[in-house]
C-alpha cells in the first residue's frame, strides 16, 4: 500500500514539475517574442530602426549646441551613455524596468488590454451606416491620419491629467516621477498600473475616433500607418519624443516652443521645484497644455536644478517603492480620512497664473 502511495505521489509529483516546466517555457517564449517584436517590428516606436535614428538626432542636437567647439566620439560617448546611466540607483531602476517590461510585463499584462479594433467594432454597430466617400482619397487618408494623431495626443494628455489628479492614480505614476536623473530609459519606468489604464484609455479614444472616421467619411478614411502605428506618432516618436527623457535643454525658441513640447518642456514636467509641478502634461502637442492651463514656457537658460519626488520615500529606486507601496498608498488614498488632502502635495501645481 505504502510502495503504491508512494508510486502515485512521485507520478503526479513529475506531472506537476513537468506541467510547470512547460508553463515556464511557454512564458520564457513569450517574453522572447515580445522582446523581439518591441525591437524588430516595423510599427514598434522602440524597435532598433527607430532608436538608431533617435540617437543619431541625439547627437545632431548634441552637435548643433555645441557649434564651434567641435564634436569628439569622447564627447559623444559621455552625453549619449552618461554615467549616470547605470552607475547611481536610478539609473538602474531605469534599466530593470527596461527589460522587465519589454518582456515579462509585457506578457503578464497582454491579457488586461482592449484593443482600438475591438472598440472600433463595438461602436460601428451603433453609429449606423457609413456615408459614401465624398472627399478625394488621398485628402480622406490625410484627414484620418491628422484626426488619429490628434486622438492619440487627447488620450495622452487626459490619461497624464488624471494621473497627476486623482490621489489613488498618482502613486502608481508616481514611480516614473521618482527617477531622478533622465535617460531613453526613463521612457520604460511606468508601473503596470500605469500602463494597463493608459493602453486602455487609449484604445478607447482610437477605436472611437476610428469608427466615427468610418462613418463620416467613408471606407477611404484609411490612415498612413507604419506597421500599424500612425505615421505622425511614429515620426514624433522618432525624431522628438525619446529626447524628451534626456537633459539637453532644447526649448524649440518663443515661437515653436508654445505649440511643441521640447526636451526643456519634458524636464520642466519632471522637475523637483514646485512651480513646476503639474506642468506640460502633453506628449508632443502643447494644445491641450494651453486649453487646461498646464503650459509652462521654458526659459532660454536651464532652469530645472533637480529631478525626482520628495515625499519622504526611503528608498525611491527599491523593489518595494517601484512596484507594492503604490497598492497599499492607493488604497489609503481611496479611503476617506483627515490627510487625503495632503496626497498630491509633492506634485501639485501652485494655483497662479500660468508662466509666459
Amino acid at each position: 500500500m505504502d510502495a503504491q502511495w508512494l508510486a502515485d505521489w512521485t507520478a503526479h509529483a513529475g506531472d506537476a514539475v513537468a506541467a510547470l516546466a512547460r508553463a515556464v517555457a511557454g512564458f520564457a517564449g513569450a517574453a522572447a517574442m515580445r522582446l523581439a517584436a518591441t525591437l524588430l517590428a516595423p510599427g514598434s516606436t522602440m524597435s532598433a530602426p527607430v532608436l538608431i535614428l533617435s540617437l543619431a538626432t541625439f547627437a545632431v542636437a548634441v552637435a548643433h549646441r555645441r557649434r564651434g567647439r567641435g564634436v569628439s566620439w569622447r564627447v559623444l560617448k559621455r552625453v549619449l551613455l552618461p554615467r549616470r546611466l547605470f552607475g547611481t540607483a536610478s539609473g538602474r531602476t531605469d534599466a530593470w524596468f527596461a527589460l522587465t517590461g519589454v518582456t515579462i510585463t509585457g506578457v503578464a499584462i497582454g491579457w488586461t488590454l482592449l484593443s482600438a479594433e475591438f472598440v472600433r467594432l463595438e461602436l460601428l454597430p451603433w453609429l449606423g451606416t457609413p456615408l459614401d466617400p465624398w472627399l478625394p482619397g488621398w485628402l480622406a487618408v490625410a484627414v484620418a491620419t491628422l484626426v488619429l494623431f490628434v486622438a492619440y495626443e487627447f488620450a495622452y494628455f487626459l490619461d497624464h491629467w488624471l494621473m497627476h489628479r486623482v490621489p489613488w492614480l498618482w502613486h502608481f505614476h508616481k514611480v516614473h516621477h521618482q527617477a531622478e536623473s533622465l535617460s531613453l530609459l526613463t521612457n520604460f519606468r511606468v508601473h503596470p498600473v500605469d500602463t494597463i489604464l493608459f493602453a486602455n484609455l487609449l484604445a478607447l479614444f482610437l477605436g472611437a475616433t476610428q469608427a466615427v472616421l468610418l462613418v463620416v467619411l467613408g471606407h477611404a478614411a484609411t490612415p498612413l500607418t507604419i506597421g500599424g502605428t500612425n505615421l505622425i506618432v511614429m515620426t514624433f516618436a522618432t525624431l522628438l519624443t525619446h529626447l524628451q527623457h534626456s537633459h539637453l535643454w532644447i526649448t524649440f525658441g518663443p515661437r515653436w516652443g508654445r505649440w511643441l513640447l521640447a526636451p526643456a518642456h519634458h524636464q520642466i514636467h519632471h522637475s523637483n521645484d514646485a512651480r513646476h509641478h503639474n506642468r506640460n502634461m502633453g506628449d508632443v502637442l502643447a494644445v491641450f497644455d494651453h486649453l487646461f492651463g498646464t503650459f509652462w514656457m521654458p526659459a532660454p537658460t536651464r532652469e530645472v536644478r533637480r529631478f525626482g519626488v520628495d515625499d519622504g520615500t526611503p528608498d525611491p529606486h527599491g523593489l518595494r517603492a517601484a512596484l507594492l507601496d503604490p497598492f497599499t498608498a492607493s488604497a489609503r488614498a481611496l479611503l476617506p480620512s483627515r490627510g487625503q488632502s495632503r496626497v498630491l502635495a509633492t506634485k501639485r501645481a501652485p494655483d497662479r497664473a500660468t508662466a509666459a
